[in-house]
């Protein structure tokens, strides 16, 4: 994975009074955010739906322009950027993997060599990173797999794989584990806290964010209600306040990192 990482550098992004509203509707959304994420973090955004994780995923990579404010990436505007460039430095794994239909999982892997690329010809450099993206997330061995006939989970897998041929400084991820099994939900989030890049990454496992990420960032109607390491961040009072459940905090002995059980609060008659 070092040598699949090479030639990225961690960026930071920064967002500064940022209000964006529905374009059918124009109702407001997203409610004057103000979010630092460090070069080299990972950060897990986490709420109830409809919160606003994904719209605040997609004002950081460049879909969602914002209606006040700006996002900046190193310090740069990044609307001021084209999208090539953006694509550049930044790569997306989606919820909705799509239909593709007829290619290969190796061609759809392919594709995220497309950003750095000066030609269509690849070179045995470009064929040696699709396969050591496609090993990392354990899904070579169906390379030559119609993309369309495998299961969510591996399609979910081989669009992370995808990204990280990219190459990505910065790499968003809107609910990465929602069709993985325990196993590969595992791997695969150890996998983004070891590479040398910036991570934003939405879940709706608390437990998941709280072993994994340095930060986490909390919302609720298009508000940010805290961003903080973990420990600091999942009290019992805010996951009650946010999420409407009761919790359970327990000790991770192998991290010291917590990790939850909830129930639904229960009324006396």
């Amino acid at each position: 994975m070092t040598d699949l990482f090479k030639s990225c550098h961690p960026a930071s992004l920064a967002l500064s009074n940022i209000s964006w509203a529905h374009s059918t509707t124009q109702r407001p959304f997203l409610h004057n955010l103000d979010l630092q994420i460090e070069s080299g973090e990972m950060l897990a955004v986490v709420g109830p739906n409809g919160s606003g994780k994904t719209s605040l995923l997609r004002c950081l990579y460049r879909m969602n322009k914002p209606d006040q404010g700006k996002v900046t990436l190193d310090g740069q505007d990044i609307w001021s950027l084209s999208a090539a460039q953006c694509a550049k430095r930044i790569a997306t794994v989606l919820q909705d993997t799509g239909t593709v239909l007829g290619l290969s999982v190796f061609e759809m892997v392919e594709i995220g060599l497309t950003p750095n690329s000066l030609s269509w010809k690849r070179t045995q450099k470009d064929t040696l990173m699709v396969e050591s993206a496609l090993l990392a997330l354990d899904v070579l061995h169906l390379s030559h797999r119609t993309f369309d006939t495998l299961s969510g989970g591996e399609k979910q897998r081989v669009m992370i794989a995808r990204a990280l041929a990219q190459q990505p400084d910065v790499l968003v991820l809107d609910e990465p584990t929602n069709h993985l099994d325990i196993r590969h939900q595992l791997e695969v989030l150890e996998l983004l806290s070891t590479l040398p890049c910036t991570i934003v990454v939405s879940l709706h496992d608390l437990s998941l964010a709280a072993t994994y990420a340095d930060r986490v960032l909390i919302m609720q109607s298009g508000q940010i209600v805290d961003c903080a390491p973990p420990l600091e961040a999942f009290t019992q009072a805010r996951i009650r306040q946010v999420f409407s459940v009761e919790s359970v905090t327990h000790s991770q002995p192998q991290s010291l990192r917590p990790s939850f059980s909830f129930y639904l609060e229960t009324t006396e008659d």
